[in-house]
């Protein structure tokens, strides 16, 4: 990436592939989208990070338009995959090819269980194959990223695309939310349902207020990256946006895991610099960008054209103590007993219960396939059409439970090696790399945290950048990457 105009030329190139294929017609979408993916994946290997980012926060909005652009993340993965086994055989380094850790064995294990316990209690081959996507995906770009070198520069210009990508996000996510999602959407958006209590969180090009509040974390993280190595006070503007962003999300599980994992980095960095800046930005975020925003849209929704969010359970300014403290009054607990996360935990804990060792099976209990395909269990479990209103099944939005009942003991156990062997290993090279290891076992805790309430690892926009870290982390720990920001 030190080439800054080659780089250049490609961004530009990415952006009009992807512009230009939302209006071919999708096979030709599909072919120029594929192809040219594959060729920089093979070409420039390192490249295929900055593409992905490019991608995937915006392929909800672009697959919506034209389903023709759904493969070419996936494909430049599979070709990176395969370009560094080239290289290693070329090089005849087999031995590399299959050297694993032990977390990435356990990962690999949990995913074969899950696979065949499905196919045991009659989950489709094709709803099998899509929840091994969910899962596989990001960490075949672990494995790929793993095997090459990286420098300093490489990860400041991904920092920026970060960057780029995410005042993208931000700018249509407030023309999305003051037009009340009927500008620069799709038709299906524009029509869809969203409840009241949602009307005022953004959702943005990503499709979904949980996702944008989850990238706008590394967001965050990449503009405090920034201000570290450049020094210079312009990053302040974005980060202010960014945090801005995140609380009009009103993203609850996000927000916790801040906290705890910002706790947690405080603690071990002592860095009173950086949260010096995050103070600063935050009071910044809610008063230029969070108060207008939320004020402009209850104004606007309370017109005669709009949506009285005050009437309809919503909120039309502010409400940031109000969507917490909702979900902790008895209506709320009342309803997720009957039919939300609370709900879902105790039938977890029934399937389990009738299946201990290894459970039911990917495609089964709340996670991707199962939402998509339905589930041959659901209706021995009282789950089936649980939300036929909205023409769908359900997430488990919890992916520990989803992980006991779908997995049983056996799971629960590798996905535990796999979650500790990680964090472990990093650990062991603190001493030498204070500041990367500080960031890391944050953000590890941060994924655990949210995991509580989301379906963590099957989305595919923050689980990519966690695993690209985890592979940079394991590069500086075997010695391929020398420099990196925040070395003093």
């Amino acid at each position: 990436m030190n080439n800054q105009r080659n780089f250049f030329l490609f961004i530009i190139a990415t952006i009009a592939v992807l512009g230009v294929g939302l209006i071919l017609p999708s096979p030709l979408s599909l072919g120029i989208s594929v192809v040219y993916f594959a060729v920089i994946a093979w070409l420039q290997p390192k490249w295929v990070v900055p593409l992905l980012i490019l991608y995937y926060p915006l392929r909800p909005f672009l697959v919506e338009i034209n389903d023709g652009l759904k493969l070419a993340g996936d494909i430049a993965i599979i070709v990176l995959v395969a370009r560094v086994i080239w290289t290693s055989w070329i090089e005849k380094d087999w031995k590399s090819i299959f050297q694993l850790e032990i977390y990435e064995w356990a990962y690999l294990l949990f995913c074969v269980l899950g696979a065949i316990s499905a196919f045991l209690t009659g989950v489709s081959p094709t709803a099998i194959i899509f929840q091994l996507r969910k899962f596989l995906m990001m960490y075949l770009l672990f494995y790929g990223l793993k095997r090459l070198a990286w420098t300093r520069e490489d990860i400041i210009t991904i920092a920026k695309v970060v960057i780029g990508v995410g005042i993208l996000l931000s700018l249509h996510g407030f023309i999305e939310l003051l037009s009340q999602r009927q500008w620069l959407l799709p038709q299906t958006w524009k029509e869809g349902y969203v409840s009241p209590t949602n009307a005022n969180r953004i959702y943005g090009l990503i499709g979904n207020p949980n996702s944008l509040g989850l990238y706008m974390v590394i967001a965050i993280i990449a503009s405090l990256m920034l201000l570290r190595e450049s020094a210079k006070k312009l990053y302040f503007f974005p980060l202010t946006l960014f945090i801005g962003i995140l609380l009009l999300t009103y993203s609850r599980g996000t927000w916790i895991g801040i906290v705890v994992a910002g706790a947690l980095f405080v603690f071990l960095s002592r860095n009173w610099k950086v949260v010096k800046q995050i103070v600063i930005a935050a009071v910044a975020g809610y008063l230029i960008v969070f108060l207008p925003i939320s004020s402009l849209h209850g104004w606007i929704a309370s017109g005669p054209n709009g949506i009285n969010l005050s009437e309809n359970g919503g909120d039309g300014g502010g409400g940031i103590g109000d969507r917490f403290s909702s979900s902790f009054d008895e209506e709320q607990v009342a309803r997720s007993s009957e039919s939300g996360r609370l709900f879902f935990i105790e039938k977890g804990f029934e399937v389990f219960m009738d299946h201990p060792i290894i459970g039911t099976g990917f495609g089964t209990f709340g996670d991707s396939a199962a939402l998509v395909y339905s589930s041959p269990i659901y209706e021995d479990y009282g789950l089936a059409g649980i939300y036929d209103y909205k023409g769908k099944d359900f997430y488990s939005d919890n992916q520990y439970i989803q992980i006991i009942a779908q997995t049983g003991a056996i799971g629960v156990v590798l996905f535990a090696v796999f979650l500790l062997n990680m964090v472990y290993r990093i650990w062991t090279i603190r001493q030498t790399h204070p500041a990367q290891v500080h960031v890391f076992v944050s953000l590890w805790l941060f994924i655990c945290m949210v995991g509580v309430v989301y379906n963590i690892w099957e989305n595919q926009v923050f689980p990519m950048f966690f695993f690209a870290l985890l592979a940079w982390m394991e590069t500086i720990k075997h010695g391929r990457t020398k420099t990196v920001p925040g070395t003093n």
